[in-house]
């Protein structure tokens, strides 16, 4: 009976099916080796990128927080040459007005 050739063809054919199941799960482990890498690299890429954009957007609003603050200054620093323009002929009256003020209620340090 062991010369059977049937018996030797169930064998050969077992022997490549196991053969051929080691191989398909040789190439599963690689495929979920490689996904895995790639699933890692894609992850990390994510992270540096939402990174880079997350410091891109600090950038730009820092830019344009100075612009504006440059700009509000440059307008403020105006309006206030503008009021003191303005006002600059009474300072010496509301000074010479104060000092008086300060004589009547206190007196001179002089005397």
């Amino acid at each position: 009976m062991a010369d059977n050739p049937t018996i030797a063809e169930i064998k050969a054919a077992e022997t490549q099916a196991a053969e051929s199941v080691q191989k398909a799960r040789e190439d599963a482990a690689r495929k979920l080796n490689r996904a895995t890498a790639d699933a890692e690299n894609s992850l990390k890429e994510a992270r540096q990128n939402s990174a880079r954009q997350f410091r891109d957007k600090i950038r730009r609003a820092e830019e344009a927080a100075e612009t504006k603050a440059a700009a509000t200054l440059t307008k403020r620093e105006a309006d206030a040459k503008s009021f003191y323009n303005k006002h600059k002929d009474k300072i010496p009256a509301a000074a010479s007005f104060i000092t008086e003020e300060v004589m009547k209620k206190y007196g001179s340090s002089q005397a």
